[in-house]
């Protein structure tokens, strides 16, 4: 073996030693012990990120994502801000206006609304998605060459193994199948008593993605929140609400981009991007992204959620 090899392979070895390191630290410091988030604190970012959808309104306006105004709806309904409440009232009218006012996903964020499923929408849709639709209609979703069918996102786990169908593929897709869950429950499907340890054991698996993944992104806030709505305060840690915290941007909202919580910012994927933008221009995106309704929705509720538990972040109420 030649010696540049033998260096070589010594430096891989020096590299990969000093990346898990580097992981390790950032593992502990996301996951550190600390004192309950006040109040106060989840208070003042939930208005800010209130700030934020008024700031940004005829852009969030404009935005028909159902899942996400069942989100809005959800923090509106907790906290009894009158602005959301407004603002969700006027999404629904101009989203389901005219012929759209019977469109299945109407029902997500308006429960009482008369709805005319339209089973075609199906081929349509990725595979949460088509449990989405089920969620909204309660009618059963076939299992085809499109796709998995509601009664297998019910039946079993849709996101293990995790190292490949999760950290390879789809960060969120434990999220995605556990709110499907949970879509379903409030319109009233009928979901049998086997629906309760699935939720159980997704929940198991997003704390587990939490504490083994410390990159700030989209499905983070994804993560927490779903600890938060649907196991209970009592399941979520302070450093987790800390690291939101700590992301959300000086504007109010929140950016889906990648973030070293605590790392100096030279290190950040963003300056990275910078880097090869400027070496390679077209193939990469300059900077960091703004400030995201998709993320801060998300962001509004878990604020929302957080500041009105009992006493303290770290409770033991659930919202199921």
């Amino acid at each position: 073996m030649s010696k540049w090899l033998l260096r070589g392979l010594l430096a891989g070895l020096v590299l990969l030693l000093a990346f898990c390191g580097a992981w390790f630290a950032l593992v502990r410091q996301a996951n550190a012990d600390m004192a309950p988030i006040s109040r106060a604190d989840t208070r003042a970012s939930f208005e800010r990120s209130v700030a934020w959808m008024k700031a940004h309104e005829s852009t969030v306006l404009g935005d028909g994502n159902s899942a996400l105004w069942w989100m809005v709806k959800a923090a509106a309904d907790r906290t009894q801000d009158p602005y959301l409440t407004d603002l969700v009232s006027r999404s629904i009218n101009l989203i389901y206006a005219g012929n759209k006012a019977s469109s299945p996903w109407r029902k997500l964020v308006d429960p009482q609304a008369v709805i005319v499923p339209n089973d075609l929408l199906v081929d349509e849709l990725v595979a949460y998605q088509r449990f989405y639709y089920y969620a909204a209609t309660c009618r059963v979703v076939e299992a085809d060459q499109g796709g998995p069918g509601s009664q297998q996102f019910l039946e079993r786990n849709q996101c293990r193994p995790l190292w490949r169908k999760v950290f390879l593929a789809d960060t969120v897709c434990s999220t995605h199948q556990l709110y499907g869950i949970r879509m379903a429950r409030q319109s009233g499907c009928q979901l049998e008593a086997g629906v309760s340890r699935l939720e159980e054991e997704l929940l198991g698996d997003i704390e587990w993605q939490l504490r083994i993944d410390p990159v700030f992104q989209d499905g983070y806030v994804q993560r927490v929140l779903a600890m938060q709505w649907v196991g209970g305060a009592s399941r979520v840690k302070p450093a987790w609400i800390r690291q939101v915290l700590a992301a959300q941007r000086a504007d109010g909202g929140w950016s889906g981009d990648r973030l070293l919580i605590g790392v100096p910012d030279w290190l950040q994927p963003s300056s990275f991007r910078r880097l090869m933008s400027a070496l390679m221009p077209g193939r990469f995106a300059q900077g960091t992204q703004e400030s995201a309704f998709h993320a801060t929705a998300q962001g509004l509720l878990l604020m929302a959620l957080a500041s009105t538990a009992p006493d303290a972040v770290v409770s033991s109420v659930s919202d199921r």
